[in-house]
């Protein structure tokens, strides 16, 4: 009778195994299937940026045109053309990376969360609705994984960043961490937006390692690993910039963004005494006098904190390269006989030298005009900044710290401990995320939807996450429970 017993046992184990392998199975093929309809229905989307990265602008980061140049070589030797085939091409592999990263996504909060279905489905379907909104509800009308530009691999890759880092930190596994610091090198050399991933991890050590286990050790030594991965991906920099262009420099026009909103708030009968170089006085000048003709300053934005926010957004692109743009590089132009990478370098050095005088501007109009720009950035990374979706998201942030404050109160009571801290710290990341980016891209460019929805599907898993808790305490009664389960490795 017990050999009976434990054979059978053994055959529903194996009949259980069988049937989560198909269902993970079927799943990876619907996310697939669903990605690569937006290529297939709408074939590649061509954008305002992408010849910027096809052309390998020296203002560009390595990975992406690297990506691009690629793809060209691949449908070149299979006898394709660069229009038909070759950004064809591009956007299949983007499509197919962000099926996976959903997939993934998932998988992983099905095994840290009891095997659940529900989460694991809920998960992969957030991922799905960020795509859906993009390609329906936006004015973009497109998905970005179909698009030509750093996002198409952008928003897949930092999914996956955030997964691995929550592994690691939860687990302590030295792979999870390799693995993190090697997507935090890709995201970085994609766009230089995703420094903020060394801010992230660095502030996630911070609390994990020397406030929680008290390693402070451990965390100099990772810091030394963030380090290591900065410097990696200025020499990445470098190496494509000399294999490209044979010279052995980083990319330019990176200080040209924070010029954009210095210049906005800036008030010209006061700033202008700041400068000490007439030349950059005088190109400050006509750059102002551009803008103040255009109405592209904050006086003319009008009443309201998303009025200002619209209209920092709209005159942001219209200062960068309609007005700094021509009239810096018109004066080199004029006045320098200098190569295309010294042309770009000396750009650099007057924009440079702008920003670091106008940073002693006034503080009042250039804080009001960054925490109105940061306020945005939190709004678009959940949802759209309009009046009532602002509205919404302020319910859903303090919602969410509602039911997170009730879960600690749960687990320190020892109800479900091991699985409310598993949520918790994943929501402690997300937020966490979404904080260092709205800060940082709130201080350097507008927070428009491109920049900040990155963390968009993984906000609404966390909240997930936190109400499937909530039910399983009810379920419980509040009885206390011992949690056994561990992440697999």
């Amino acid at each position: 009778m017990d050999i009976q017993i434990k054979g059978s046992h053994k055959i529903n184990t194996i009949i259980h195994s069988d049937k989560v392998i198909i269902l993970n199975g079927a799943l990876l093929v619907v996310s697939f299937l669903f990605y690569l309809m937006f290529p297939l229905c709408d074939g590649p989307i061509w954008c305002v940026d992408s010849a910027s990265y096809v052309s390998m602008d020296i203002s560009r980061e390595p990975l992406y045109p690297t990506f691009l140049a690629l793809m060209r070589k691949v449908s070149g030797s299979m006898g394709g053309t660069f229009e038909q085939d070759s950004l064809f091409l591009v956007v299949i592999l983007q499509s197919l990376l962000a099926g996976f990263a959903a997939w993934f996504a998932g998988l992983t909060i099905k095994r840290i969360k009891n095997q659940s279905i529900v989460l694991q489905i809920a998960t992969i379907g957030f991922q799905f609705a960020v795509s859906l909104i993009c390609r329906f509800g936006a004015i973009r009308g497109s998905a970005y994984t179909d698009c030509i530009m750093t996002e198409g691999l952008g928003f897949s890759l930092f999914v996956l960043f955030t997964l691995e880092l929550y592994l690691y930190v939860s687990t302590d596994k030295k792979r999870y961490l390799v693995e993190t610091l090697l997507l935090s090198f890709l995201l970085i050399s994609l766009r230089k937006q995703m420094l903020i991933t060394l801010l992230i991890m660095a502030t996630v050590f911070f609390w994990y390692f020397v406030i929680r286990d008290k390693k402070f050790r451990k965390f100099v030594c990772l810091l030394g690993l963030l380090l290591g991965v900065l410097i990696s991906c200025k020499l990445t920099d470098r190496v494509y910039n000399y294999a490209v262009r044979g010279e052995w420099i980083e990319h330019c026009h990176n200080s040209m963004g924070f010029l954009c909103t210095l210049l906005y708030s800036s008030d010209t009968e006061n700033d202008s005494k700041l400068f000490q170089d007439n030349t950059v006085k005088e190109l400050y000048l006509e750059i102002m006098s551009q803008a103040e003709e255009q109405q592209l300053h904050y006086r003319y934005a009008g009443q309201g904190w998303l009025t200002v926010c619209e209209h920092f957004a709209d005159s942001y692109d219209a200062i960068g390269y309609g007005i700094i743009n021509p009239v810096v590089e018109g004066y080199i132009e004029e006045n320098y006989s200098l190569t295309y990478v010294e042309a770009a370098q000396k750009y650099d050095e007057i924009c440079g030298m702008m920003s670091r005088t106008l940073i002693k501007q006034s503080a009042m109009p250039m804080v009001r005009v960054y925490a109105y720009n940061i306020g945005r950035g939190f709004i678009n990374s959940i949802a759209k900044a309009t009046p009532v979706l602002c509205i919404y998201a302020v319910i859903a942030y303090i919602g969410m710290g509602i039911v997170a404050g009730y879960l600690v109160k749960r687990k320190k009571a020892g109800i479900m401990e091991e699985q409310i801290q598993r949520s918790l710290s994943f929501v402690f990341i997300v937020i966490l995320e979404i904080a260092i980016n709205a800060l940082v891209v709130g201080v350097t460019i507008f927070t428009q939807p491109r920049y900040m929805i990155y963390s968009m599907g993984l906000f609404y898993t966390a909240g997930c996450m936190l109400l499937y808790d909530v039910w399983q305490c009810a379920r419980m009664q509040q009885a206390p429970c011992v949690d056994r389960h561990s992440i697999p490795a």
